[in-house]
């Protein structure tokens, strides 16, 4: 059965329809989303990092209270190990 080129007009009319369709709810999606600009992101950035402690930095932070570093407690436990690790 051959199918006319009409029907065939109308399916790739519906086709394109549907992408546009589907583009246009992405659009939407995305206006959606909540926005702030460059300064209040840079604003609230700076808020983090210098309210939150990084031990990373101990020049800046000091170094962690001694019953919160749980590395602490590896490097006593495996004092006497010559080495941390087997490459094979």
């Amino acid at each position: 059965m051959e199918v006319s080129q009409s029907q065939l007009d109308l399916k790739i009319k519906y086709l394109k329809l549907k992408r546009i369709n589907e583009l246009n709810d992405k659009l939407r999606d995305e206006l959606q989303r909540e926005r702030i600009t460059a300064s209040n992101a840079c604003l609230q950035l700076i808020a983090y990092t210098t309210s939150t402690r990084d031990y990373a930095l101990p020049t800046l932070w000091g170094y962690p209270p001694a019953d919160t570093n749980h590395f602490r407690d590896f490097q006593t436990q495996h004092a006497d190990d010559a080495t941390c690790c087997t490459i094979m």
